[in-house]
């Protein structure tokens, strides 16, 4: 720029007659160099910002790169884990199916021969009514952890067929055992409603979520009530909800309640509502599980809305 002006200068002087510059020819000068000065700012600004634009575009990329990275390697991690979780229940499937027909067999063997001893004690006049159940108690608790087992890993596609929810859902609590002191009280607001449900699976999950709230009263000293709550309700989804008045779960487990193997009882499998999701979730539902309004757990299982209809649709 100031050898353009200087040269200007120059041209000006040789134009001029005695050598020097007038007022118009400087206040000409500055103006050109005040435009020169813009000019180059103006390029510069401009040179700037498409630095900046560059830049930016450059760092986008880099993080959309990022990004696409990090969320391949979510899902291949996803899928890891979902080929690792396969191949343990494929050989928890294969060991199960081995221990139960190796386990039922002796515990029939023992309940016969318990069923023998307790006719053979009556029959001599001697009072083993005490002992004889508690060797029908453990024979049946071991034989519900080989159903549980066989439940968890030897799960299946459902095969639907439509059900009136709420006759079906009072039939099959009907048909469980309850102690003398829990009650158990029905709010069924769903009288028209028809799910689309593999029945016998259903109904695992809802006993398996049945017997936890009649474990939780039973086993539960000074409760002042042992009530439980089943109800059903049709909104975006339909719902079942088992809730009990018993001491509800502590916080810190509450998230873990759904895992398998993971139980706080010393007898427990740990498999029972992690058999219940899962089932569940095989009717393309889900299940919850949190404190009751009244104190206790309230679970929840929902089924998707595509899967009921009303009577008369049906």
């Amino acid at each position: 720029m100031h050898k353009l002006l200087q040269r200007q200068l120059r041209q000006a002087q040789q134009a001029s007659s005695d050598g020097k510059l007038d007022l118009d020819t400087l206040l000409s000068l500055v103006g050109t160099a005040y435009d020169e000065i813009d000019r180059e700012r103006r390029f510069t600004a401009h040179a700037h910002q498409v630095l900046r634009d560059e830049y930016s575009a450059l760092t986008e990329r880099q993080l959309k790169i990022e990004a696409e990275k990090s969320e391949a390697e979510r899902a291949r991690a996803a899928m890891e884990v979902e080929l690792l979780q396969q191949e343990r229940l494929s050989l928890l499937g294969r060991l199960t199916s081995s221990l139960a027909h190796e386990l039922r067999n002796p515990l029939s063997t023992i309940r016969n021969t318990v069923h023998a001893i307790g006719e053979a004690a009556t029959m001599k006049g001697l009072d083993i009514a005490r002992q004889m159940s508690r060797a029908y108690r453990a024979v049946d608790r071991c034989d519900g952890i080989i159903g549980d087992l066989l439940d968890y890993a030897g799960s299946r596609d459902p095969v639907p067929s439509p059900i009136r929810l709420d006759p079906w859902l009072e039939q099959v609590l009907n048909d469980q055992k309850m102690p003398e002191l829990v009650a158990i009280e029905y709010g069924l607001s769903a009288p028209c409603a028809v799910v689309l449900i593999d029945p016998d699976r259903m109904r695992s999950a809802v006993v398996k979520v049945f017997e936890n709230a009649i474990e939780a009263l039973v086993e539960t000293p000074d409760l002042a009530e042992r009530r439980i709550i089943v109800s059903t309700a049709i909104g975006e989804q339909v719902e079942i909800a088992i809730a009990d008045t018993g001491p509800g779960i502590p916080p810190d487990i509450l998230p873990r309640v759904f895992e398998p193997l993971f139980s706080t009882r010393s007898f427990g499998t740990g498999l029972g509502l992690a058999t219940a999701r899962q089932i569940v979730e095989n009717h393309s539902g889900d299940i919850t599980i949190a404190g009751g309004a009244e104190g206790g757990t309230r679970v929840v299982i929902r089924l998707p809305l595509g899967a009921a209809k009303s009577v008369a649709a049906a």
